[in-house]
């Protein structure tokens, strides 16, 4: 892995104003392996990677630097023009939601963030 995945790293964690400690603590990987991926000392795995692309909603190519853009990424495609609400799918979502990991609630309260109209 080049050193374009290090900066490319670097670059999206500062976007999201997280220092390596509270980036390492959302994703529950060490602050000294965020330290080496982000010198370029550590190569992360494809499952390492995935979960990077997913908290920064970015592909993976670009997170690798393969790609000069961050293709759009659609995570959740949008429901019909008249969507009917289904509210066992609502109970659904916040009970997978309460019974997940607390990492992995962090990650989806991060991603949700800008969603929320009033801040947590």
């Amino acid at each position: 892995m080049d050193t374009d995945f290090a900066h490319r790293l670097k670059e999206l964690r500062i976007s999201k104003d997280l220092t390596q400690k509270e980036f390492s603590e959302l994703l529950k990987i060490s602050q000294s392996a965020i330290s080496m991926y982000e010198s370029g000392q550590r190569e992360p795995t494809m499952e390492v990677l995935d979960i990077f692309a997913k908290f920064f909603k970015v592909d993976v190519s670009y997170i690798m630097g393969k790609a000069k853009q961050n293709p759009a990424i659609d995570i959740v495609s949008p429901g019909p023009a008249n969507p009917d609400p289904d509210e066992d799918m609502n109970k659904k979502l916040i009970a997978a939601y309460h019974k997940a990991p607390e990492h992995i609630q962090k990650i989806v309260t991060v991603c949700l963030e800008p969603y929320l109209e009033e801040k947590y």
